[in-house]
């Protein structure tokens, strides 16, 4: 056999089995690549959602720390007419914010409600011109459009916006409460037309235009939330006449319109 002067002859007598290995260890050390760029891949997504919720936990716990709900007393204030004290529940709320701003309200004792078809309204079971609690603000606030409700006492009246060319766009839901100097509305049982109950809230902002605190969704009972745009909604459970035995609802606390 002439297989040592074969020029072939080393590829001949090379076994088998070392291609075999040769190319098994190529084939190990290019799955060990993969899987150690896949972990590396895996480890660095780990991370990011780490630290992502690490921020959010950051963000929940500083807001939680600023927003406190605690329930208080009997509505006291001696501008409150006796009707209005009685109208309410014996227990109110108080809401602070970041820099001790503060606002203590108490709703009605039961709200009138009735099932309608409003298109877009969060609150369409609730008419016009009801009375839906009393609000005292020791620093006074910033109302849904810009305009400053001085410190007192006021009823909250719910009135949904007009549908008409100078209110569509305005707001992203039509709910509001009108805020009313006590000393003006000492009768919770009063209704008011739409013009009457504008005119009575622009004595607490003293301009042509009614002091409005939005409605928003509703949350957790209880709670105070920081959503879009600075926009901060707490929500109550106030006891209703209707199908339901209580209404939630959300108020905007802080927050305005875009300008």
């Amino acid at each position: 056999m002439q297989l040592d002067n074969d020029p072939n002859s080393l590829l001949l007598a090379l076994p088998v089995s070392s291609y075999l290995d040769g190319a098994g260890k190529k084939r190990e050390r290019r799955a060990g690549h993969l899987y150690y760029v896949r972990s590396m891949a895996r480890q660095r997504f780990l991370c990011r959602l780490l630290i992502w919720g690490a921020m959010f936990c950051v963000a929940t716990t500083v807001f939680a720390a600023v927003a406190q709900v605690e329930r208080i007393g009997a509505l006291s204030a001696p501008v409150a007419s006796d009707a209005l004290k009685q109208a309410v529940e014996t227990k109110g709320y108080r809401i602070t914010l970041d820099g001790g701003w503060t606002a203590e309200f108490w709703f009605a004792k039961q709200l009138k409600t009735a099932a309608k078809d409003v298109p877009g309204a969060l609150y369409a079971e609730l008419a016009n011109g009801e009375f839906v609690g009393v609000v005292n603000l020791p620093k006074g606030m910033t109302d849904f459009r810009g305009e400053a409700i001085p410190a007192g006492v006021y009823s909250l009246r719910y009135q949904l916006l007009p549908q008409d060319g100078n209110h569509l766009g305005v707001a992203p839901n039509p709910d509001f409460l009108l805020a009313i100097p006590v000393a003006s509305d000492p009768n919770p049982e009063q209704g008011y037309l739409y013009k009457k109950l504008v005119a009575l809230s622009a004595k607490t902002t003293g301009t042509n235009h009614p002091a409005v605190i939005a409605l928003d969704t509703a949350g957790e009972p209880g709670s105070v939330v920081g959503g879009a745009k600075g926009v901060v909604v707490f929500t109550v459970t106030v006891p209703s006449s209707g199908a339901s035995p209580t209404e939630k609802l959300g108020i905007v606390v802080q927050g305005s319109a875009a300008q």
